[in-house]
C-alpha cells in the first residue's frame, strides 16, 4: 500500500519507504515478538511517530 501511495504522489517517496519499513517491523512484533529488541521499540516510539502523523495528513489531503 505504501509503495503505491508513494508512486501515485499521495505520499512523498521517503515517507512511503519509512512506512514500508515500519510495516515490516509491525510484522515482527506480531509474529516473532520474542525476537523484538526493546531498545528499537523505544527508538521508534521516540523518533518515528511523526511518520504516522505525516501519513495521516497525506491521506486526509487525498480524501478532501
Amino acid at each position: 500500500m505504501f509503495e503505491v501511495l508513494g508512486k501515485e504522489g499521495v505520499l512523498e517517496e521517503g515517507l512511503a519507504g519509512r512506512l514500508r519499513e515500519m510495516a515490516k517491523f509491525r510484522n515482527l512484533l506480531v509474529h516473532r515478538y520474542v525476537e523484538v529488541d526493546n531498545a528499537r521499540v523505544l527508538e521508534i516510539i521516540k523518533y518515528h511517530l511523526d511518520d504516522a502523523r505525516e501519513f495521516e495528513r497525506g491521506i486526509q489531503k487525498l480524501i478532501e
